[in-house]
C-alpha cells in the first residue's frame, strides 16, 4: 500500500507510516514482532517507526549483545592465530611430508639378440681287450682303455715389439736448402737418441735421381753426423739435383756378402729432409 501523506510504498497492515509517521488506518501486525519501548505494543521487526505510537524504534539489547559477542569471538580468533598457534613448527612438519610424485608407467620393450657358436672337436678311442687264464680260480677280466682327446686351440696373438728409441731429430742442413758447388762439404747432423749398445748404429740413408732412376747411398755410424762423399755430386743427373735423407737407429744382426751390415730397426725413422746441390 502507499502512504497518503508522503506517497512512499509501505507494507500492508501498518497503522502509521514508518517514513513520515502519518496514520494509515487500522493496525494489522503481521510477521515477526518486536516490542515498542514507548507504547509497549508489539510491532513487526524491520520497521523504524512504531506504527501504533509513532516513536522511533531502537535496537534491542539482545541485538547489541549479539554484536558484542561476535566481535569478541573474532578478536579471540585473531589472538589465538597470532600468538598461540606455532606456525614455525607447522611449516617444519609440512616440509617433512613426502608428497608422492605421479609416475607414468611405461612398459619397456627389449630386443635381445644373442648368437652363440660353439665348435667342439673331440676324438675318443676306447679299446677293451679282455684276457682270461684257464686255472682253478678264474681271475676277473683285464680291460685296457685308451682315451685320446684332441682339441684345436687358436694361437695366442703375438705382442708387437715397441721401438727402443724415438725417431732421431735432424739438425742440418735445413729442409729445402740450396747448396752451390761440387766442392762443397755437406755434413748431415742430428741429435743423439741416447746411449747406443755395441751392436747398435745410426743408419743414414740418402736417395737421389740419376737419369730418372733412384740411386741410394748412406752409411752406418756411431757419430751423430755424416759427411757426404763428393762423388755424389757427379753421380746425380744434370737437371735432377734434389737429395733426400733420413736417419734410423739399427741393431746389427749379421754381415752381408759384400761386407756391409744388416739388421733390424730399433727406432722409428726420422722425418725426411730434402736439399738441392747445384
Amino acid at each position: 500500500m502507499r502512504c497518503r501523506s508522503c506517497g512512499n510504498q509501505v507494507r500492508r497492515g501498518l497503522g502509521v507510516c514508518p517514513v513520515c509517521g502519518a496514520s494509515l488506518g487500522p493496525v494489522h501486525v503481521l510477521g515477526h514482532k518486536v516490542r515498542c519501548r514507548s507504547c509497549g505494543k508489539r510491532v513487526p521487526s524491520g520497521v523504524r517507526i512504531c506504527p501504533h505510537c509513532g516513536a522511533r524504534l531502537r535496537s534491542t539489547l539482545r541485538t547489541v549483545i549479539s554484536i558484542l559477542v561476535v566481535l569478541i569471538l573474532l578478536e579471540g580468533l585473531v589472538y589465538v592465530g597470532k600468538f598461540l598457534v606455532p606456525w614455525d613448527r607447522l611449516r617444519a612438519l609440512w616440509s617433512l611430508v613426502d608428497v608422492p610424485e605421479v609416475t607414468f608407467l611405461v612398459t619397456p620393450t627389449f630386443t635381445a639378440t644373442r648368437t652363440v657358436t660353439a665348435t667342439l672337436t673331440r676324438t675318443q678311442t676306447h679299446t677293451a681287450v679282455p684276457t682270461y687264464t684257464s686255472t682253478g680260480t678264474e681271475p676277473p677280466p683285464t680291460e685296457t682303455a685308451t682315451r685320446t682327446p684332441t682339441g684345436t686351440r687358436a694361437p695366442a696373438p703375438s705382442a708387437t715389439p715397441q721401438p727402443r728409441f724415438g725417431p732421431p731429430r735432424l739438425l742440418a742442413p735445413d729442409d729445402g736448402l740450396d747448396i752451390r758447388g761440387g766442392d762443397a762439404q755437406i755434413s748431415l747432423t742430428w741429435e743423439p737418441v741416447g746411449a747406443l749398445a755395441e751392436d747398435e748404429w745410426y743408419a743414414v740413408s740418402v736417395t737421389f735421381l740419376a737419369g730418372g732412376a733412384t740411386q741410394y747411398s748412406g752409411s752406418w755410424t756411431k757419430d751423430t753426423y755424416w759427411t757426404l762423399p763428393g762423388t755424389l755430386y757427379g753421380r746425380a743427373g744434370q737437371t735432377e739435383r734434389s737429395f733426400q735423407w733420413e736417419v734410423t737407429v739399427m741393431k746389427q744382426t749379421g754381415t752381408k756378402v759384400d761386407g756391409g751390415r744388416e739388421g733390424v730397426a730399433v727406432s722409428q725413422s726420422s722425418v725426411r729432409r730434402t736439399f738441392f746441390w747445384y
